[in-house]
C-alpha cells in the first residue's frame, strides 16, 4: 500500500505578548532591578502558556480518498490500518487482488480528533466504481444475489419453504446456511428476483446454488391393542371344548408419529408416542375338564353321506319347494346316512314332505334334519355319536329320485349347510 502525504501543515497562530521598555538613562538602579524582575515573572508566565498549548494541542491527519476528505485519522498506523481493511475487502468483492494506489492521501491536521476507522472504510468502500451496498443473500457462505428490498430475498426463501410444507408439517427449514446480510457487493451479482429463486430451487439440480429442505409431518391416528387371553379350567365342558365366557374386545391407542423429508422425498419416520385411549378388555375362556362322552357334541359338522349336490340352499324353480332349507345329495337306494354330530334324536318318523326323517338336537342348541330315507335306524331320545349311521337314503315323501334332504337350523331357522361344512 501506498498513499501521498502532503507537507503543508496549518497551525493556529501563537499570541506573542510584547513588552515595552520603559528604561532610560536617567532612571535609578532601584527602578531598573524591579523591572528586570518583572520582565523575570512575565517570561515565566509566557512559558507557561505555551507549555499549556503545545501539551494540548496533537497532530492528527485529514484522510483524502480521490481528493474527497473522508475523514480524520490520530495517526498514520490508523490511516494504513483503514487502507488495507479496505483493500482486503475489496478483494473479497471482485474476486482478486485490489490496491487503492494513489487514491489516498494525507495532510496533517493539528488537534483534529480521529473518526471511526470503519465509517473511513466504508466511505472507500462507497466511492469504489463497480460495488454498491445491497442485501445480499448467501448460501453456504457465497452470495448468490442481491437486492435494495430485503424482503423480496426474505420472499423467495418463504416459496420454497411453502412448496414443502402440507397440512401436517410440523417444522421446516434449510439443510444449508442460508443468511441475509446488508453489505457491498459486487454489480455483477444477479438482481433478479426469479433468476434467483430458480437458482435456489432444490429442483434444479443443474445448480450449485440448490437449497436443501428438511420437513417434518406430523401425524396422529388410532391403533388398535390386541386383547390378552385368560383361560381357566371347567369341569362343566367336556374335554377338547372350551367356551367363550367373556369376549375379548380390542382397545384403541393414539399414536404420534413423526415422518422426515428431504426435498419432498420420505427419509425416516419415527413413533413419538403411544397414547391409550381404551383398555383392551381381556377374553376369558373356559376349558373343559370333563370326560367326554361319546356321543357328546363337537360343535363342528360331517357330510352325512357321499354323493353330488342336485339342489342347493335358496330359492330354486321346478320340482319341490320354492325356496329350498337344506341341500340334496344324490346317492344310491339304502346308502346309509351318519349323524353330521352328537346329540339326542328328536323326531325318527314320518315327517310331511320329508318323508321318513331323522331330526337330531345337538348340544349347541342346533338341529340336523336328514329326509326322505328309506329306512330309520333311531329312535326318538336316543343319544348317537358323529359318524354314527342314523338311515338309509331313499325316496319318500315329496321326492324326485333317490336323495338325501339335508338341513342345520340354528334357533330354528335354517342356515345354509354348505358354509359349515367342511
Amino acid at each position: 500500500m501506498r498513499f501521498s502525504e502532503t507537507t503543508t501543515v496549518t497551525t493556529d497562530k501563537i499570541p506573542v505578548i510584547c513588552v515595552h521598555s520603559f528604561f532610560n538613562g536617567t532612571i535609578s538602579r532601584q527602578n531598573r532591578q524591579h523591572r528586570i524582575w518583572t520582565m523575570a515573572a512575565v517570561t515565566l508566565a509566557l512559558l507557561l502558556i505555551l507549555t499549556l498549548i503545545l501539551f494540548n494541542t496533537q497532530t492528527g491527519f485529514a484522510v483524502y480518498f480521490n481528493g474527497e476528505q473522508i475523514g480524520r485519522a490520530g495517526s498514520m498506523e490508523e490511516v494504513s490500518a483503514v487502507v488495507t481493511g479496505a483493500e482486503e475487502q475489496l478483494k473479497e468483492i471482485f474476486g482478486q487482488e485490489y490496491s487503492l494506489g494513489h487514491s489516498i492521501s494525507v495532510s496533517p491536521n493539528l488537534g483534529a480528533r480521529a473518526d471511526d476507522t470503519e465509517h473511513m472504510k466504508n466511505a472507500i468502500l462507497g466511492g469504489t466504481e463497480g460495488i454498491t451496498e445491497l442485501y445480499v443473500l448467501e448460501v453456504n457462505g457465497t452470495a448468490v444475489g442481491a437486492s435494495d428490498n430485503e424482503q423480496a430475498l426474505d420472499g423467495i426463501l418463504d416459496s420454497i419453504l411453502d412448496v414443502y410444507t402440507t397440512a401436517l408439517t410440523s417444522s421446516i427449514r434449510f439443510g444449508d446456511t442460508v443468511t441475509v446480510s446488508y453489505r457491498f457487493i459486487n454489480n455483477d451479482i444477479s438482481q433478479d428476483v426469479s433468476a434467483i429463486k430458480a437458482l435456489l430451487a432444490p429442483s434444479n439440480s443443474a445448480s450449485e446454488s440448490r437449497l436443501t429442505v428438511e420437513s417434518v409431518e406430523q401425524k396422529q391416528y388410532a391403533e388398535e391393542i390386541a386383547y390378552d387371553t385368560q383361560y381357566y379350567n371347567d369341569d362343566t365342558i367336556y374335554e377338547g371344548s372350551s367356551e367363550v365366557r367373556t369376549k375379548g374386545v380390542p382397545g384403541e391407542a393414539l399414536v404420534t408419529e413423526n415422518t422426515v423429508f428431504i426435498n419432498g422425498v420420505l427419509q425416516s419416520s419415527q413413533i413419538i408416542s403411544i397414547a391409550e385411549t381404551k383398555a383392551p378388555v381381556t377374553e376369558v375362556v373356559a376349558v373343559g375338564t370333563a370326560p367326554r362322552p361319546k356321543t357328546a357334541s363337537w360343535g363342528s359338522y360331517i357330510w352325512p353321506a357321499e354323493g353330488v349336490i342336485t339342489s342347493y340352499f335358496g330359492p330354486r324353480t321346478g320340482f319341490g319347494s320354492s325356496n329350498h332349507q337344506g341341500i340334496d345329495i344324490a346317492g344310491a337306494y339304502g346308502e346309509q346316512i351318519t349323524s353330521a354330530d352328537g346329540g339326542e334324536v328328536i323326531k325318527s318318523d314320518w315327517y310331511c314332505g320329508y318323508g321318513l326323517l331323522v331330526g337330531i338336537r345337538h348340544d349347541n342348541g342346533d338341529l340336523t334334519y336328514y329326509g326322505h330315507c328309506s329306512e330309520l335306524l333311531v329312535q326318538e331320545g336316543d343319544r348317537v355319536y358323529q359318524g354314527q349311521a342314523i338311515a338309509h337314503m331313499g325316496a319318500t315323501g315329496v321326492a324326485n329320485g333317490v336323495h338325501l334332504h339335508f338341513e342345520i337350523r340354528k334357533n330354528d331357522e335354517p342356515v345354509n349347510p354348505i358354509d359349515y361344512l367342511p
